[in-house]
């Protein structure tokens, strides 16, 4: 292509694709070669918009910022004849003296270049397909570690080779937890590590290292690679996490340029598919735990009830269910206040959750009733863990002030066993509720077994010691 030196005026670029843009896109002083290519005579090039003359799929490669400042050299595009037909041009692009205005100088290609601007937008499009393929497969994730499958699958293949990981905040919002890695060098690094070890999380935005760059590596990095990128994942106003990927070989600085374009456009896609997940996460945890003690509540017990017992009657195991009321919670409250009574729940629900098995389901199933499900437990198990439960109950410490601590909770508890004494979750419900009424007439601060028959019509509300 011909050099152009803009203070030159017009000469030595008859030959090409010149025109001066102002900054209002129009077309100025263009050269002769636009006629004899295009088509299109001065006058008609005078109220054109020199963008309007560009392949709209080129535009954004043409003129990348879209408008003043902008310097293109030497980047393929094509542009439009007065015949309709796209021609092949190589365009550079520099700014002039006019504030907003530009320079251009297009040179045009045929042969060779037309197939290389071909395949290159052949491969724009491979690229396009293959992140909405990988947009809604996140979209159809309901975990974390589910997204993480898809993330490190569609990364060992979108990311020229080259290692990486992305790491998300975790809910303390203190470390970031690394969910994926794919190439050599990223399996064997940790999966913690703290906020301020990346340059990207501190200043929230990207952070690269290499060849002509000022910044500092990583510290996560334990050796500092030849060329690093860390992208913030962004969601609504904050960041979820990281996308990290780096080069221990040398590479040139195009190849590593046209990478990062492509890692940064993967970024924002997984930026906004893991922000989608975590709300939907959000709003699922909502839906399904109880606010003040995190436990499940009582609409997940009894979906997840009915589907223990469907397990349990197709594979013939047992299910137990215990169900547990804190004694005398009326009376606490009204002695010590709410917020008491609340710290003393919280605690509760901070101990089923510690003490039970990790196939257990613990819920708050209203007020001071709590139950606890615990799939394949036979009697004998069931009955221990009420009791174990019910000695760590003793132990709960209530903070009421700086210097006042409460002991002295106990609770009652109703144990009812599937196929023993129920069919049904509403039955198995109702006659744990009678188990627990029992151990409550009994004295309290025990554990009752339903009776065989236990389903049948009785009293489902505890009694009136319990408020």
């Amino acid at each position: 292509m011909t050099d152009f030196d803009p203070a030159a005026g017009l000469s030595g670029v008859s030959e090409e694709l010149f025109c001066l843009v102002g900054p209002d896109g129009m077309m100025m002083m263009p050269s002769e070669k636009w006629e004899r290519l295009c088509g299109f005579a001065s006058s008609e090039l005078g109220s054109m918009r020199f963008l309007d003359l560009v392949h709209p799929d080129d535009r954004g490669r043409v003129i990348p910022g879209g408008g003043e400042g902008s310097l293109t050299l030497g980047v393929l595009g094509r542009v439009r004849g007065a015949d309709g037909v796209y021609r092949m041009v190589e365009w550079s692009v520099l700014p002039a003296p006019e504030p907003g205005a530009m320079y251009v100088v297009g040179h045009e290609l045929a042969g060779p270049a037309e197939k290389t601007l071909v395949a290159e937008i052949g491969r724009l499009h491979r690229d396009i397909d293959t992140l909405a393929t990988m947009r809604d497969n996140l979209d159809m994730c309901l975990t974390l570690q589910e997204a993480s499958e898809v993330i490190r699958q569609f990364c060992q293949q979108a990311m020229n080779g080259y290692p990486g990981e992305v790491w998300m905040v975790n809910a303390s919002r203190n470390l970031l937890e690394r969910i994926a890695g794919w190439g050599d060098g990223a399996e064997g690094l940790l999966g913690t590590k703290e906020l301020h070890e990346c340059w990207a999380m501190r200043g929230g935005r990207s952070h690269s290292y290499g060849s002509g760059d000022s910044g500092l590596a990583c510290p996560h990095f334990d050796t500092s690679p030849r060329r690093s990128l860390c992208i913030p994942l962004k969601g609504t106003g904050e960041a979820l996490g990281t996308l990290t990927t780096w080069a221990d070989t040398e590479v040139d600085d195009t190849t590593w340029s046209d990478y990062l374009r492509r890692v940064l456009t993967i970024a924002e896609v997984l930026a906004m598919g893991l922000a989608n997940l975590t709300l939907r996460e959000t709003l699922r945890a909502q839906a399904i735990r109880d606010p003040l003690t995190g436990l499940f509540n009582r609409r997940y017990l009894e979906e997840t009830l009915e589907r223990e017992l469907a397990r349990a009657t197709r594979h013939e195991s047992p299910l137990g269910l215990i169900m547990l009321d804190v004694d005398h919670f009326k009376h606490f409250n009204d002695q010590h206040g709410h917020r008491a009574g609340d710290t003393a729940l919280i605690e509760l629900g901070a101990l089923l959750a510690k003490t039970t098995r990790a196939e257990d389901v613990a819920c708050r199933f209203g007020g001071e009733e709590f139950t606890v499900i615990m799939p394949g437990a036979p009697p004998e198990v069931t009955v221990r863990r009420a009791a174990e439960i019910g000695r760590a109950v003793k132990e709960i410490t209530v903070e009421k002030s700086a210097d006042a601590r409460l002991r002295g909770l106990s609770v009652s508890m109703g144990v009812a066993m599937f196929p023993d004494h129920a069919g049904t979750h509403d039955t198995m419900l109702r006659a744990a509720d009678l188990a627990l009424l029992a151990a409550k007439k009994a004295g309290r601060d025990c554990v009752r077994i339903a009776e065989p028959g236990g389903d049948s019509p009785g009293s489902t509300q505890p009694d009136g010691e319990a408020g």
